[in-house]
């Protein structure tokens, strides 16, 4: 019964909502794909870092880089491009980390604008809807008059429908894209402090044989 329901608001608001309809499949099937991009890519910052610094403070290079080919993520293979260069100076090192970054922090970023002209349009599909909902009802009155209040409630309620519609579809999705945009930021902050960390280590440990040495 539901579904016939939902199926009467459908064709109730008019052609507008095709485009609608399209909007909040579309912005759902990215919602679920970033999800599954954001479990893949779970948080554990610290806990990585940890073994990889141990790894490298124990001059076990390889060790590190197999940390990293294991762990398979953004943020791992940032810190893989460092130990790939870790003979570069500290400035250097931080380059080459933030190079990589670049490349990435777009798999963050993927479909962010997507979302963001989808949270944007679908009100004004909306609002579409509802101007060309009034129209027809001002064409049944220059018709009929007034007098017959069933005959306006086709373009009164495509012009309700709409403009529900397309805000229903647009403000989840503009949650959701601030929602992956934080996820983007987040990752960007992890970048800076792990690549600065990793290139400090590796600046003590240079330190510490100048000083052995000397």
């Amino acid at each position: 019964m539901q579904n016939f329901f939902i199926f009467d608001l459908f064709i109730s608001g008019g052609p507008v909502m095709i485009p609608i309809a399209f909007c909040s499949v579309f912005a759902l099937a990215i919602l679920i794909e970033r999800i599954r991009f954001y479990k893949r890519n779970a948080y554990n910052g610290p806990a990585f870092m940890k073994r990889v610094k141990a790894a490298i403070v124990s001059k076990h290079y390889l060790e590190a880089m197999k940390i990293c080919r294991e762990e398979n993520t953004p943020l791992s293979n940032i810190i893989a491009a460092g130990i790939d260069n870790l003979d570069l100076e500290k400035d250097d090192l931080l380059d080459v980390m933030r190079q990589e970054a670049l490349i990435q922090v777009k798999k963050y970023d993927r479909h962010l604008a997507k979302l963001s002209t989808i949270s944007t349009i679908s009100p004004l599909l909306g609002l579409t809807g509802t101007v060309t909902g009034m129209i027809t009802a001002f064409k049944v009155i220059s018709t009929i008059g007034i007098g017959d209040p069933t005959a306006l409630a086709g373009g009164i309620s495509e012009a309700l429908y709409t403009t529900a519609a397309g805000l229903m579809v647009g403000i989840p999705t503009m949650v959701a894209h601030n929602w992956c945009e934080a996820k983007s930021t987040e990752f960007i902050e992890q970048v800076e402090i792990y690549s600065l960390d990793l290139a400090n280590t590796v600046n003590t440990m240079e330190v510490k044989v100048e000083k052995l040495a000397a």
